[in-house]
């Protein structure tokens, strides 16, 4: 029985391995070669609004040539509402993509990205507050 659940859990391992790790990051900018400038997961906006950007990196490449960035508004109650959707065409063969994108409304929110196919990806919270 030890054997087995040792095989198992040797072949368990190298499943996860396989599949590419993928990161949500907020950022005022991103460069050329993919690196974000001031991270954070709180932004403040006035009444013009907010521009930051996603920034989506892999430690391989991103395997699809459509992702779809969710925007969902969390309530005080931590109800998630989706609010907006942004798809983006990217290169398979990129390891990151990045989206800019204007807040004009103080909360919470939740981005969640998934491949055209509707595949998720990785998920992460961002906290906008008014000026």
């Amino acid at each position: 029985m030890y054997r087995i659940f040792s095989l198992w859990l040797l072949l368990s391992g190298l499943s996860f391995s396989a599949q590419a790790q993928y990161s949500l990051i907020f950022c005022e900018d991103v460069t050329a070669e993919g690196k974000p400038t001031v991270i954070s997961n709180s932004f403040m906006v006035d009444d013009d609004g907010g521009v930051l950007k996603f920034l989506l990196k892999t430690d391989e490449k991103i395997n699809t040539d459509n992702i779809d960035f969710r925007i969902f508004y969390v309530s005080d109650s931590g109800k998630e509402e989706e609010i907006s959707r942004m798809p983006q065409k990217v290169d398979a063969n990129w390891n990151f993509a990045w989206k800019e994108v204007v807040f004009f409304d103080p909360g919470n929110y939740k981005i969640k990205v998934y491949t055209g196919k509707g595949t998720y990806l990785t998920s992460a919270n961002l906290n906008i507050k008014g000026k």
